[in-house]
Formats: structure tokens, sequence, C-alpha cells
């Protein structure tokens, strides 16, 4: 394939433009059908407006050579404007809704469809490189005339087509020549926008990476818990080297898009002026060589002024039409993204078989652009209702395995079984009901409390079970400390009046929204992190009567926490490199052994500190 067939296959937009507004229109009549009607009714109003103005002097200066009675010529002249000036004032009045019903859907009901697209599909795709491209593309279609303005970018054509249209009529009455040649200009116009929208193109995705990048630094600059770094390291010349660099290439790539812009205008206004110029020539010299009426000079010479403005008009309209086409496009390429697993399969495991056995078979993953697997040919069994600990040093894949087993990774290779079935046969969202998981990353909504570890409606919540899992993870006597206790609102950033929580008791409240769920697969993935050694002593102790019943995994740096749990795994290169009991491993005297002794040295050091 040569390079310009290349380069045509990469512009090609999947979507076709009457598809596009189809689209629009479903989703949009789904949120507010009145902005529909109210846009549908604007189509003729303007251009019906500016067919009577055209009229207006003709009838005027007829009159006047008929020598008409004042009485009918203010009749017929305040009719007609009558009429113009409510059409002007009603599609004036239906304008200013639908602009402020397009900018209430631009912010809530369009961009809700991305976060909710975000937040549904699934994970592995999420991450990928290609689906943040499509995410940012998708985002940024809502920022320039996208999806939302769409259907009002429509009726501004239609609007422009009828006028065009009624223009075309009264100029034909004059000479058939004057419309090729006005046809012409403006096909010229629109095969210069045409080019121009595939300029802009090939520059979407440049656009989507310096804007991921802006994006960046603009979210660590609020992040209230990079506030500390960013002052503490004087991050900021850094960040702001980062943003500058990112707005100088924005700025750049901008201005090559509105230099092209300026010059399609230019090319535009010397067409219109050229055809404008022969036009009143033409009408001059019909005037001095003709008989005809004055009034019929004015409608035509209107006529002729007034097309140049609709053929404008129309072109304007055309080019936006397919800018907003190659938006909506980018918007429908994000939302349609297809799901890899499925959302119904076998049935869960239940009854005889919870607690469920896990089975790790010849495992392998890679990610994204990686030089090489993080997870490879990893075997291991979980017999049910055991305790595993994973341990091993940082980047030998443990937080990986966990994503693998809990259905947000897919092996490369392989085959991942609970309770005797690939997880893959599984419904993607009932699988996730098997686990409950307390993951490195600390995530809470704009909430209670209450509803941060129940994760449900506020009447849903049971008390009683919400306090003795608060218990267990020793949070209880904290949140009864507070004013509103349970119902104490969280994230300083959303609630101004929201109590904000050091690291380690967001883990403790993390643990209990965990134990909450009460699923029969518990996961822990460095839980314990951000807790004092006297604190991580407590939590082991009171594992075994949390975990108990439940097959669960254990992640963690510190070794000490491997002496509750039933076996061990040594993870080392993506592999099971070691695999036994706390004694058998001490016994065998092999890496685990080692690793150990170093860090009770200093474990010790540190409970001696406190």
């Amino acid at each position: 394939m040569g390079k310009k067939e290349k380069r045509k296959e990469k512009t090609k937009q999947p979507y076709a433009y009457f598809g596009n507004l189809l689209f629009v229109c479903r989703e949009q009549w789904k949120f507010r059908r009145s902005y529909m009607i109210a846009a549908a009714a604007t189509t003729p109003m303007a251009s019906a407006s500016a067919v009577l103005a055209a009229f207006l002097p003709k009838v005027v200066l007829d009159c006047i050579e008929r020598h008409v009675s004042p009485g009918e010529l203010l009749w017929k002249v305040g009719l007609l404007s009558l009429c113009s000036v409510l059409l002007a004032a009603a599609n004036n009045f239906l304008t200013a809704y639908c602009n402020n019903s397009m900018q209430i859907a631009q912010n809530s009901f369009w961009r809700m469809q991305i976060t909710d697209k975000i937040m549904d599909m699934d994970y592995h795709v999420f991450t990928r490189k290609g689906t943040r491209s499509k995410r940012e593309k998708a985002m940024n279609s809502l920022m320039r005339n996208g999806a939302p303005a769409f259907i009002w970018v429509n009726i501004h054509l239609f609007s422009a087509l009828f006028g065009f249209t009624a223009f075309t009529a009264i100029i034909v009455r004059c000479s058939f020549w004057f419309i090729p040649a006005l046809i012409a200009g403006y096909a010229l116009s629109v095969l210069g926008w045409k080019a121009l929208q595939r300029f802009r193109d090939k520059l979407k995705d440049e656009e989507a990476r310096i804007r991921l990048r802006m994006d960046y630094v603009s979210q660590r600059s609020k992040d209230f818990a990079e506030a500390k770094d960013i002052r503490v390291y004087e991050m900021q010349p850094m960040l702001d080297h980062k943003a500058e660099t990112g707005l100088r290439e924005r700025v750049s790539l901008l201005h090559r898009i509105h230099t092209g812009h300026m010059f399609n205008t230019l090319f535009e206004d010397v067409l219109m002026l050229v055809t404008t110029i022969g036009a009143y020539a033409y009408l001059i010299h019909l005037k001095i060589h003709t008989d005809m009426p004055l009034g019929d000079f004015a409608l035509y010479l209107g006529a002729i002024t007034g097309f140049g403005s609709w053929l404008t008009r129309l072109a304007d309209a055309f080019s936006e039409s397919l800018e907003c086409a190659h938006a909506v496009s980018d918007y429908r390429s994000f939302l349609d993204i297809p799901d890899e697993r499925g959302r119904t399969g076998e049935p869960l495991p239940a009854g005889e078989d919870l607690p469920c056995a896990i089975e790790f078979d010849h495992v392998t993953f890679t990610y994204e652009d990686a030089e090489k697997p993080t997870i490879r040919d990893f075997t291991l069994t979980i017999r049910p209702g055991e305790h595993v600990a994973i341990v091993g040093d940082n980047g030998a894949g443990k937080t990986t395995l966990v994503k693998l087993l809990c259905g947000l990774l897919p092996p490369d290779s392989g085959q991942i079984r609970v309770a005797g079935r690939d997880v893959l046969t599984y419904g993607r969202d009932d699988y996730f009901t098997l686990f409950a998981t307390v993951l490195q990353s600390v995530n809470f909504l704009p909430a209670t409390v209450a509803k941060n570890i129940a994760l449900c409606p506020e009447e849903e919540i049971d008390r009683d079970r919400l306090w003795n899992c608060m218990r267990k993870a020793n949070i209880d006597e904290k949140i009864a400390s507070l004013p509103d206790k349970e119902n104490t609102l969280m994230v300083k950033d959303i609630h101004e009046g929201a109590t904000a929580f050091s690291g380690g008791e967001q883990q403790r409240l993390l643990l209990a929204r965990a134990l909450y769920k009460d699923a029969p697969i518990l996961v822990l993935d460095e839980p314990t992190a951000a807790l004092d050694p006297i604190a991580e002593n407590d939590l082991y102790m009171q594992y075994s009567t949390f975990a108990a019943g439940k097959t669960s995994i254990y992640i963690s740096h510190r070794l000490s926490s491997t002496r509750f749990c039933d076996r061990v795994v040594l993870l080392a290169d993506g592999k099971a490199a070691e695999v036994g009991s706390h004694e058998e491993l001490m016994r065998a005297g092999g890496a685990y052994a080692e690793l150990f002794r170093l860090q009770s040295r200093y474990y010790e050091q540190e409970v001696r500190a406190q």
C-alpha cells in the first residue's frame, strides 16, 4: 500500500454524515425533546424573514410607481414589516432557548455518556493507549462544535439552504446565468473547506497528546495528596516548564489551524467580491438598456447582494457541519469501543463450591509496549479457604497477579480457574461480586463514611453490620468520636466541611468496605503500608478472624505478615520462585529466608524506636 492510500485510510471516518445526524437526534430527543422541536421550528424563520425584507423595497417602489394611495402603501408595508419583525423575534427567542439547551446538554448529558463509558468498559481496554487517545478526542469533540452542536449546525445549514433556494428563484427571473457563476464560486469555497478539514483530521492525534500532557499538570496541581510534595520538593518550576511546553505546542498547532482557516476565509471573500461586482455591472446594464421596473431592479439587486450573503452562510454552515460530523465520529468512536469480556456467562460458584479454589495454570501476561512479560508461566493452586501471602520485590508482578485474578486483565496465555471454571466463562460483572479487595490506590466518594463503606443508598445500609465491620477494621473508635459519626462527609475537594482522614485511617476504612461486601475471595494488596508496626500487628492478630471462611490473598512487602497465612509465594521475575509455609521456607534457607532475616533486623529496630 502506497503512502497516499495509507493517508486516506488513516483519515477516513467510519461513520456516515446522516448516520451521525440520526444518532445525535435520537440521543438529544431522549434528553430534551423541547430542544428538538424548537430547533426544527427555527429552520424556516430566519430565511423567511430575509425574503420578506428583500421584497419590502420592491413593494414600496411598485406602489410609488403606480401612485397608490398612502393608506394602501402603509397597509402593505406595515403588514410585510410586521410579519418580518414577528418572524425575527420568534427566531431570536427560539435561538436563545436552543443555545441554552445546547450548553446544558454539552455539560451534562453528552459528557455523562463519556463518563459512563469510562466507568463501564473493560479495565484492560480502558488502560490501552489507543483507548486513551480516543477518549481524549471524544472529550475534545465536546469542546469544539461536536455532538451537542450538530443539530443546531444542521438547522443553520437547512435554513441557509432555504434562503439560498428562495433567493436563487428570484435571481433566475432576472438571468439564469447568474446561478452557475455564483455556484462555481461556492464550489471552490467548499473544496477549500474540505481540504482544511482533512488537514485538521491529521492533527487530531497530536492535539490529543498535547492535551493529555497539559491535563496531567493541571490535575497534579489541584490534587491535595500531591500538594505537599510539590511544595517540599519545589516541583512548581518543573511543572510550570511542562505546562509552558505544552502550551507552546498547543499554540503552535492552533496557529497552523487558524492560518489555514484565515486563508480559506480570505479566498472565500475574494470569490464573493468578484461575483457581486459582476452582478452589479449586469443589473446596471439591464436597467439602462431595458424597461425594467424600479421595483424589480431593487428586488434583484437586493437578491444578488443577499445571495452572496446566503451563499457565504451556506458555505460556512457546510464547513461547520463537516467539522461537527467529524467530531461526532470521534465521539461515537469512543462510545462504540467494544467489550471483550462477556457480560453473561456460567453461574457463579455457590453453596458447596464456597469458599472457592483458585488455579493459575501456566499464566503469562505482558503489558502493552513492555519488552518482557510481567507474569510468565505462573502456576499455583490455592485451596478452598486457604490464606496465601504473595511477597516479592517491587516490580515482581504481585499487583499484576491480583488484577489477573480479579478479571481486570486477561492473560496472554494460560488459564485462571475459580471453582474449577475458566474465569473468562463467567459474566464479567457477576465475576466481580466474588471479590472484596483492598488495593493500593485510595479512592473515596464525596459522600458519608457509611456510604463509602457500604457503597449503596443510605436506606439500604445495615447499620449493625456497618459498625461490626468498622470494629474489625479498628476504625470504629475514630468514627464514633466524630460529631456526625458514620454520617460524616468525606472528600474535602467537594464538601468544604468534610473530614480528612490520615493514610492509616483511610486504609482501615477500605478494609471495612471489603469486610462489608463479605465476598468469598478476599484480596488485600499492601493493606498495612500506612500503618505503624503496632497497628500492623493488631491487624495481623485479627486477620484469621475476618478472613475466616474465605479464600484470601495477602500481598505485602513486610514479610512479618506471612506468618499469619497458610502458605507463602515468593514472586521473582514473574514466576513463583518459592512456595510453602513460612516455617518450610525458613528451613529451606533460600531467598525468602534471607529476605525475612534482613527485614526482621530493621523491623525490630523500628518497633524499639516506637
